[in-house]
């Protein structure tokens, strides 16, 4: 499947950044997504994971007063997020089937900048350092998914979770529309996922909001 959110940030500093779907579109270098569930009996067993890999050339002043001095030559994002989930079958029927789930997701996430020093004095060098400030988070979630059929092969999928632990909060919802093949199912809706990180991190918050695009093979 394919994911498409804005990611907003919110640093320590209590500055904050958005990183738009262009932005996506135009600089990314690298991405995987992928879910899997197996089932027996009422019991599931899922795993969903994402990576993300953007990269952008730049050229941004880090002293206003000295526009030459400094500049961050390269910024960059990437990162994964891992959910393992055990889940039951509380109810199946004709018009619903309902999971609940437990388990954790584990998220990753780095901040790369090249940052270039001109020389004051003629004939010194130019500084270049790199800094790669990075946050990671366990948390145990738990949630409930379901599926509502609607008349002939189309239904409505919906996922929501919420949960803690090495981060003060985190959440996450989606929902959208299935259309049911022969031999695969057809998905698209809408998924959010928020990260309350903490106080003590170089991120306090961020969010990924966004559309997603997917096909299921069953066997």
């Amino acid at each position: 499947y394919g994911w498409l959110p804005i990611i907003e940030l919110e640093l320590e500093d209590g500055s904050k950044a958005e990183i738009t779907r262009d932005d996506i579109v135009d600089d990314l270098d690298t991405a995987a997504m992928w879910a899997m569930r197996v089932r027996k009996g009422r019991w599931s067993l899922t795993s969903n994971f994402s990576y993300g890999d953007i990269s952008k050339k730049t050229d941004v002043a880090l002293l206003p007063n000295l526009p030459n001095l400094a500049k961050v030559t390269k910024g960059g994002i990437k990162g994964w997020i891992i959910a393992p989930t055990l889940g039951y079958t509380i109810l199946d029927n004709d018009e619903q089937k309902i999971d609940l789930y437990a388990g954790a997701r584990y998220f990753w996430i780095e901040l790369d900048a090249t940052v270039r020093i001109d020389p004051i004095l003629p004939g010194n060098p130019t500084f270049t350092r790199q800094e790669s400030p990075s946050v990671s988070s366990w948390d145990g979630i738990v949630g409930a998914r379901g599926l509502y059929y609607l008349p002939g092969k189309w239904f409505i999928p919906y996922s929501v979770n919420a949960g803690t632990g090495d981060s003060d909060f985190t959440w996450e919802v989606q929902a959208g529309f299935g259309y049911r093949f022969s031999d695969l199912t057809a998905l698209f809706g809408w998924r959010h996922l928020d990260y309350d990180v903490g106080s003590d991190t170089i991120i306090k918050e961020i969010s990924f909001n966004g559309p997603f695009a997917g096909v299921v093979f069953h066997w």
